[in-house]
């Protein structure tokens, strides 16, 4: 997956980078999702399936802190699905989970990806992400690797989403050693209260 970093100024000058997560993140991550799945709005995650999922998690950390956590997992050769999608009690309201849904979204379309699903609560959250409502069964690839497993299997309350990915702000050139070279500008697109200053 590509590596790259985004740089964020919010409203009261706390400076966000987007990123890939590292082992020493797990912990904190495992803490954060814990308290949405002691209320019941997320499903449980252990930290072994974190260490597991770290080439494909992103973490906003805010100066040291982290503030949120979204996984980009493939189902497909060209499916991926947006999962774990958690924002720090915190750090809600701010804009920090759309800034991690276009991060993921950009990493998909650089890794190749021709669409991104997301089973989910949040169905107003997700279309304001650009992401519309879809049969469940059309992704059959989901139902046989994780659903058929999930205790809520027979009362499943999540929705089938999905985010046909097209052309963006993507800049191509090619340096002197003939290689490309992908220029991202412009990469965030949330709340007004998010500015991009780095890229």
């Amino acid at each position: 997956m590509p590596r790259r970093l985004v740089f964020i100024r919010f409203e009261g000058g706390a400076i966000v980078i987007v990123r890939l997560a590292t082992e020493s993140d797990v912990p904190v991550i495992h803490n954060m999702i814990q308290e949405y799945v002691d209320d019941g709005t997320l499903l449980p995650r252990t930290r072994e399936s974190l260490y597991r999922s770290l080439p494909s998690l992103v973490v906003a950390d805010a100066e040291g802190e982290l503030a949120g956590v979204v996984a980009l997992h493939r189902l497909e050769t060209h499916v991926a699905e947006i999962r774990t999608l958690t924002v720090a009690k915190g750090y809600q309201g701010q804009g920090m989970g759309q800034l991690l849904v276009q991060f993921a979204l950009k990493l998909a379309e650089d890794t190749g990806y021709h669409k991104v699903i997301s089973f989910t609560t949040q169905i107003e959250f997700f279309s304001r992400c650009g992401f519309s409502v879809i049969a469940r069964d059309t992704v059959p690839t989901k139902y046989y690797l994780d659903c058929i497993h999930c205790s809520k299997l027979f009362r499943c309350d999540e929705t089938a989403m999905e985010r046909v990915l097209v052309e963006s702000p993507v800049l191509h050139s090619v340096n002197r050693y003939g290689r490309q070279v992908i220029q991202l500008h412009d990469v965030v697109e949330c709340e007004p209260k998010a500015k991009a200053i780095q890229d």
